[in-house]
């Protein structure tokens, strides 16, 4: 029996099943404001009153002390975990999945085949490649990574509410030009994304996306 052309073209074609980050565009828009409203916040921190918090988290400080404006990396290595933030985005990483970078202004990431980053970046250009992942292995630790990224962000968001309380949260964004998501709800909205909540269909996507935000729906 004669194979047909599009049974052919299906055993030939490798299956995607699992390869990409599944963001709808209103989640990815949602997506991005929550990361800069949080990269405006992580700047607050350092300047909290009641001390650093990020050193208080357990992050260590470095500054690239060859430039007049001194760009600063704080940098968390505990086990088998590595994150950086700047001002720019973050690096989340973790032994045997490799590393995602996240801009501030994207909420998309980038995967690279490394754990942990050389001491010393604080510009953008001094990162390693990252890219898309390529293959279902690929994706499968990104994907894992993606998880514990968003998760660890809502556990930060946390621990923060716990030691400096949601006044103080409150007051961080209200100082953002664009606040967006409610102080009291960005962990949540954090882990609405891990979960990706907006696959249950249960209400419309808007709707759903509307209970973290400040935003109002137009009458």
């Amino acid at each position: 029996m004669t194979e047909s052309a599009a049974a052919k073209r299906r055993r030939l074609t490798p299956a995607r099943t699992g390869q990409g980050w599944y963001l709808p565009r209103p989640v990815r828009r949602f997506g991005g404001r929550l990361m800069e409203q949080q990269v405006w916040c992580w700047g607050r921190d350092v300047e909290c009153q009641e001390g650093n918090l990020l050193i208080g988290f357990g992050f260590e400080r470095y500054r690239d002390r060859e430039t007049e404006d001194r760009s600063t990396c704080y940098r968390l290595d505990q086990d088998q975990l590595h994150i950086c933030l700047w001002g720019f985005g973050m690096f989340f990483g973790r032994r045997d999945l490799g590393g995602l970078y996240l801009n501030r202004f994207d909420i998309c990431p980038k995967w690279a085949p490394v754990e942990s980053l050389a001491m010393g970046i604080h510009w953008p250009d001094e990162l390693p490649p990252f890219a898309r992942p390529q293959g279902l292995p690929q994706w499968q630790r990104a994907r894992e990574l993606w998880t514990s990224l968003l998760l660890w962000i809502a556990g930060y968001e946390t621990w923060v509410r716990a030691q400096a309380g949601l006044a103080y949260r409150r007051e961080c964004v209200e100082t953002w030009l664009r606040p967006f998501v409610r102080p009291e709800k960005t962990a949540a909205a954090w882990r609405f994304l891990s979960r990706q909540a907006w696959e249950s269909k249960d209400q419309p996507l808007r709707k759903m996306l509307e209970q973290y935000t400040m935003l109002k729906r137009p009458r």
